[in-house]
């Protein structure tokens, strides 16, 4: 399986709820999209004590089948019309664990690691912080940028540690 995510980052004075609206009326669009595991609508907001606004959707795909119909078959043409080129990030998921549970999820925690230089890589774990009360877990590597990301899933707004980044899902779309 593999994940992508695109980041856009607004003004600190952007009305967000344009954001909401959005989802609102296009969220259950994907909902049973080929090939999609589950995309998650993360935003992120200054008024709710967050660092800046964004919109950084999160999608874990079972089959590029589905990932390059959605980049390539013109879905993901609304997202450049609205918003202009995006880079999309790509990694590999290297853990996936979803709760019964997991379509409650209403927050996600972001975690950010480097895999460092090092002669042998048998060693490396992926390691990251587990939560007690986590629906959901998903760690994605990056061997061309040399790191990992993990994304933890809940459904109560967890407390936010330091240098982590703290996300509020719009909607969540899952495979049917």
């Amino acid at each position: 399986m593999q994940a992508m995510q695109y980041k856009i980052v607004f003004p600190a004075d952007y009305d967000m709820e344009k954001i909401r609206k959005r989802v609102k009326d296009n969220g259950h669009k994907t909902d049973g999209f080929k090939d999609l595991l589950f995309k998650a609508y993360l935003i992120t907001e200054k008024s709710s004590g967050d660092l800046e606004n964004s919109y950084c959707p999160l999608y874990v795909w079972k089959a590029t089948d589905g990932m390059t119909q959605f980049i390539f078959g013109g879905f993901f043409d609304n997202i450049i019309a609205s918003f202009g080129w995006k880079n999309i990030e790509i990694g590999v998921t290297s853990e996936i664990r979803l709760d019964r549970s997991f379509s409650e999820s209403k927050y996600v925690i972001e975690e950010c690691y480097d895999i460092h230089e090092q002669p042998s890589l048998k060693e490396v774990g992926l390691k990251s912080n587990d939560y007690d009360n986590s629906l959901g877990k998903l760690t994605i590597y990056n061997p061309d940028k040399w790191k990992y990301v993990t994304f933890s899933f809940f459904e109560e707004k967890p407390v936010l540690k330091p240098n982590l980044k703290r996300y509020s899902i719009l909607h969540l779309s899952l495979e049917e």
